[in-house]
């Protein structure tokens, strides 16, 4: 072999194994940390992001409430990937605790709903600042076997001949929009100053009616399975779980005061250090068709995807409530949207007395 020859052997052989050990380095890489709601870890929900970066790519960090993600990453918490919801942008974006997102380096960005994505309150000054994922209403789920509703009115939370027998959330957003609507509010999202009271009023008749106030999902699933309670205000997932378990439920999809919608998705915050392609790939993961199809399945809610949606049988979208326009049943309800910072601080204080016994 020649002097030549030779050298352009070790030359090849060592890009080889320079190759070679780029591509382990990039699967020994430090995981992303997603900052999220327990029970959103299902593989399920990230397979094309897994089958690239591995079992162990990402690490799961849980909150129980948005307002509690809000002090962590205000306070300098590390997270690569928040998921948030709609009335949370604002305030996050104004307390600068999350980034623009750059949605040319998604690539099912142009497949997410049109009303969804472009909303306006996902966006601060021209800039997208969450990338909508999961979407939905919720309402009053409850035992078909023991109630026979003539119509469907949230008034049952407070009829008294249910006393004992329901239950109540513990999130401050959605019992506030629970009791401004009973208590006959026009504008939640805006109150007067003499509805405070009326709120305060509703959210006591609430609490004295309930035998609990729930707030993992799985107590609330297995007091309505039990016989515990016989009605309750919850989320979807809760509904198709206990459908899956031949519980005889149902849930209100066409309740006299309007359903409560929501639309939840994805921040990137301050404190993000992963990779930005590795962020990006995991947020596209989510928004993957197959991904999408597994959320509706699983949990029962929404996707921002149509061709996810595409791909669950119509008759499920139809007994989850999300057989319709995306964007009319969101329109059409009562938007959890973000209001005025000061009016949901007293909101706060007050339901923190209120379920305290006060």
């Amino acid at each position: 072999m020649t002097l030549t020859s030779m050298l352009r052997s070790a030359l090849i052989a060592s890009t080889a194994l320079a190759g070679l050990g780029q591509a382990a380095s990039a699967q020994s890489d430090e995981p992303l940390t997603y900052f999220t709601w327990a029970g959103y870890d299902n593989p399920e929900f990230r397979a094309p992001y897994t089958e690239q970066y591995g079992e162990d790519g990402v690490n799961f960090a849980f909150y129980s409430s948005a307002d509690e993600a809000f002090s962590k990453l205000r306070g300098g918490f590390e997270a690569d990937i928040a998921h948030s919801c709609v009335h949370d942008v604002q305030k996050w974006a104004g307390a600068d605790v999350i980034q623009p997102i750059d949605t040319d380096q998604l690539e099912n960005w142009p497949d997410l709903i049109d009303g969804l994505k472009n909303a306006e309150a996902l966006q601060v000054n021209g800039e997208q600042m969450m990338v909508p994922w999961e979407w939905g209403a919720s309402s009053v789920v409850y035992r078909s076997d023991k109630i026979d509703l003539q119509d469907e009115s949230y008034e049952i939370l407070i009829d008294p001949a249910y006393k004992g027998r329901t239950a109540i959330i513990d999130a401050v957003d959605e019992v506030f929009q629970l009791s401004a609507i009973l208590a006959g509010v026009e504008d939640p999202l805006n109150l007067k100053d003499d509805e405070y009271d009326k709120v305060a009023a509703m959210m006591r008749k609430l609490r004295d009616n309930a035998r609990f106030i729930w707030t993992d999902p799985g107590q609330l699933e297995q007091a309505l399975a039990s016989g515990e309670v016989d009605a309750a205000w919850s989320w979807p997932n809760s509904y198709a779980s206990l459908q899956k378990q031949g519980v005889p439920v149902e849930y209100m999809l066409e309740p006299k005061e309007g359903l409560v919608t929501w639309l939840c998705g994805f921040t990137i915050p301050k404190t993000a250090d992963a990779p930005e392609e590795q962020i990006y790939d995991f947020i596209d993961a989510l928004e993957a068709p197959e991904s999408g199809k597994a959320l509706v399945e699983n949990f029962g809610y929404g996707h921002a995807n149509t061709k996810a949606l595409e791909q669950v049988d119509q008759a499920t979208l139809e007994n989850l409530g999300l057989a319709g326009d995306a964007n009319e049943t969101i329109e059409n309800g009562n938007l959890m949207g973000p209001m005025p910072e000061e009016q949901r601080q007293r909101i706060v204080d007050m339901w923190t007395l209120i379920k305290s016994g006060g």
